[in-house]
């Protein structure tokens, strides 16, 4: 993961430091790597894993309690990520399940993973409690064979249904699968699984830069994550906002909000005076998007825990850049009554309580600045 760069340390602190790394208990070993293979053609989806080779496979350690076993294959091809799973139950019932979980832990500290459910008739829905989104769930593909107490599932995850996964960093991956067997009414034995607390077993997977290359996802350098949208990418920096947006098509006020928030504000609404779009000197357009919650909900009163954030994002057909994100209405400053960029490329927003936040163009984003019109 990025490394934090400390530009001095006091001398002074020196032999503290030096004291408490030899007390503190030796880190974990990292855990072994195995390289996600590429296949040499697209896998027929038909629940037969003969074009699915066995070079890397997945298994759960074994149980004497356990009444089903399994064994995973996993691949990749251009955009996409297969797995084969390869299942045997004394009883195969329409209530199991075969639970397939992806998450890349270093894709940041909000990053979640995504969870699919698959039984003998194909597809189940995820739960809910998963956060999987539905536009995931369908993307998703899978073939089923079942002879007996045996299954077999061939399933294609294109990287539009993966969860946020790293821009920059290797793609490490715990890929998990798990069997859930239903025996008999009231009936659970312990299911099986490959991995423990939301982690393989003794081990990580990584698909190569490759695989991310083939995405073509061109964002600027303070992205570190991607997460795939309905309508397009979007691009993650440290904060909690998408830095970066490249949609399907050409970028609208209402597409951008659609894609950046799940529940845009409107300015009038919120009693703040915020343009729908601004320009800079040279004419590129900028697109406000506001989002949260104002927090003069209700009359007379102001609740300081809730904030309403102004966005601006610099628009190139498809693609945009948020290059500034600031209050619009708290508190302390009250709601923002103009928002205005001059010919200079100076931004100055004004405030019902009194304050104005001035800002200067820096060419690919604005920085806030003491000068500028009082």
């Amino acid at each position: 993961m990025r490394s934090l760069v400390v530009s001095a340390v006091l001398a002074a602190l020196a032999s503290g430091s030096a004291s408490a790394q030899e007390q503190d208990p030796a880190p974990a070993k990292p855990r072994p790597v195995k390289n996600v293979p590429s296949l040499g053609r697209e896998p027929k989806l038909d629940g037969n894993l003969k074009d699915l080779p066995a070079t890397l496979t997945l298994k759960p350690p074994a149980s004497a309690d356990a009444s089903a076993s399994f064994t995973g294959r996993v691949g990749w091809r251009k955009d996409t990520l297969y797995v084969g799973v390869e299942a045997t139950d004394d009883q195969l019932q329409a209530g199991d399940l075969i639970t397939l979980s992806l998450f890349f832990p270093d894709a940041g500290p909000t990053a979640t993973g995504y969870v699919f459910r698959f039984g003998f008739d194909g597809k189940r829905a995820s739960p809910a409690e998963s956060g999987t989104p539905e536009f995931a769930q369908k993307r998703v593909d899978v073939g089923v064979q079942r002879k007996d107490n045996a299954l077999s599932l061939e399933v294609a995850i294109p990287a539009r249904a993966f969860p946020r996964f790293p821009a920059e960093e290797p793609l490490a991956l715990d890929l998990c699968l798990t069997y859930e067997d239903v025996d008999a009414a009231g009936a659970k034995p312990p299911a099986v699984s490959n991995c423990k607390d939301g982690g393989m077993l003794g081990e990580v997977l990584r698909l190569p830069d490759d695989f991310r290359k083939g995405l073509k996802l061109k964002p600027p350098t303070s992205v570190v994550a991607f997460e795939s949208h309905p309508e397009g990418w979007l691009g993650y920096g440290m904060l909690r906002y998408p830095d970066w947006v490249e949609a399907d098509a050409p970028l609208t006020p209402d597409l951008l909000k659609k894609l950046v928030t799940t529940k845009a504000v409107e300015a009038e609404k919120a009693g703040v005076n915020v343009p729908d779009t601004l320009s800079l000197p040279n004419g590129t357009p900028l697109l406000t998007v506001l989002s949260g919650e104002s927090p003069y909900s209700a009359q007379g009163t102001c609740d300081s825990d809730k904030e309403l954030r102004l966005g601006l994002y610099l628009v190139k057909g498809k693609t945009a850049q948020r290059v500034l994100e600031w209050p619009a209405a708290t508190c302390a400053l009250g709601r923002a009554t103009s928002v205005v960029l001059d010919e200079e490329g100076a931004l100055s927003i004004g405030y019902s309580n009194g304050p104005t936040i001035n800002f200067a163009w820096s060419g690919d984003h604005f920085e806030r600045t003491e000068l500028g019109k009082r």
